[in-house]
C-alpha cells in the first residue's frame, strides 16, 4: 500500500547494518533509554536468583538504513509488527510527502531554511533539543567520513548502510564546494531515528546542519581520505519528536484506497516552504 504512493524505491529499500550488543548501545530516546535500565535491573535480580548468569547480555540491537540515508532503523526485534511498523511506515510515508513538496518547490535536500519550515508548521513534531556533539577526527586508518559517521551512528561499522551514509556526506561535500554556496550557506541533511526496544517505538528527527566554514576542515579534502593530522568538528542539529503518528498513520491507511489523499498532505505540506528571493 505505501510503495504504491511513493514513487522513489530508494525511499522504502532498507539495507542491513548489522547490530550491537544491547548493553553497549545508548538509544537517542531518552523514554526507551529509561526503559532499558528498567529493563536491565529486572534482569539482573532475575539472573541473580536463577541458573541464568547472563541475563539479557545477549539481546542485540539490529541497525537499518534507507537507501536515501534519511531514515535510521536501530531495533531489539528482527521483525517488526503491529504498532510499531505502522508507526515507522507513517514516517517513511511523511518523508516522501516532504521530498516532494520540497521538489515542487524547485528546493532541493540540503536546503535548511526549507526543512525547517516543513518541520516546524507541519504540526507533526515539536522541538526537544539542540544536538551539539563535538567530533574527533584523528590521523588513523580511517577515512574522515567513516569516522564522521561512526560518531553520529554508533551502531555503524561496516557494509552497505555505511556507504549509504558516507555517500551522503560526499553529496553534501560537494555542495559546499560547488560555486553556488558561500561561507554562510547553511546546509544539512534529514535523519529520521525510528528506535524500537521490546515492542515499544520512538520516532526522533535530527536536523543537522553546518555551514561551509564550520566544515572547513573536512570540505579542504574528499571525505573519502585519510587524514595525517588530528582535528575536532561541531556537529550541530535541530532534534525533533515525531508527536503525531496516529494522525499520518491515518493517512498512510487512506493512501491506498483514496491516493488523492496522499495529493492532498503534500499540497498542504507545500504551503509551509516560503518562496526565496532569487
Amino acid at each position: 500500500m505505501i510503495n504504491s504512493v511513493i514513487n522513489d524505491k530508494r525511499i522504502t529499500t532498507l539495507e542491513d547494518g548489522g547490530s550491537s550488543k544491547l548493553n553497549e548501545f545508548n538509544f537517542v530516546s531518552k523514554e526507551l533509554n529509561e526503559k532499558l535500565i528498567r529493563s536491565q535491573k529486572s534482569n539482573r535480580a532475575f539472573a541473580a536468583a536463577s541458573a541464568n548468569p547472563d541475563g539479557d547480555s545477549e539481546q542485540e540491537v539490529h541497525f537499518r538504513l534507507n537507501q536515501t540515508g534519511n531514515i535510521f532503523y536501530s531495533t531489539t526485534s528482527e521483525s517488526i509488527q503491529g504498532e510499531t511498523k505502522d508507526l515507522f511506515d507513517s514516517v517513511t510515508v511523511l518523508f516522501s510527502a516532504m521530498t516532494k513538496a520540497l521538489s515542487d518547490k524547485g528546493k532541493n535536500l540540503f536546503d535548511y531554511d526549507s526543512w525547517g519550515q516543513l518541520i516546524r508548521s507541519s504540526g507533526f513534531f515539536v522541538e526537544v533539543q539542540k544536538f551539539q556533539k563535538t567530533l574527533e577526527i584523528k590521523s588513523s586508518s580511517l577515512s574522515i567520513d567513516t569516522q564522521v559517521v561512526q560518531a553520529l551512528l554508533p551502531g555503524l561499522q561496516s557494509g552497505s548502510s555505511m556507504d549509504i551514509a558516507k555517500s551522503v556526506l560526499n553529496a553534501l561535500n560537494g555542495e559546499y564546494n560547488s560555486g553556488s554556496t558561500n561561507e554562510s550557506t547553511k546546509l544539512c541533511h534529514l535523519l529520521f531515528i525510528c528506535e524500537e526496544i521490546f515492542g515499544a517505538p520512538s520516532v526522533t528527527v535530527r536536523l543537522f546542519y553546518a555551514t561551509q566554514e564550520s566544515h572547513t576542515s573536512i570540505t579542504s579534502s574528499p571525505c573519502h581520505r585519510r587524514t595525517s593530522t588530528s582535528f575536532e568538528q561541531l556537529q550541530e542539529a535541530d532534534t525533533f519528536l515525531f508527536v503525531s503518528p496516529e494522525t499520518i498513520a491515518r493517512f498512510a491507511s487512506q493512501f491506498g484506497e483514496d491516493p488523492e489523499a496522499y495529493t492532498i498532505l503534500i499540497e498542504k505540506l507545500k504551503g509551509y516552504i516560503n518562496e526565496q528571493p532569487k
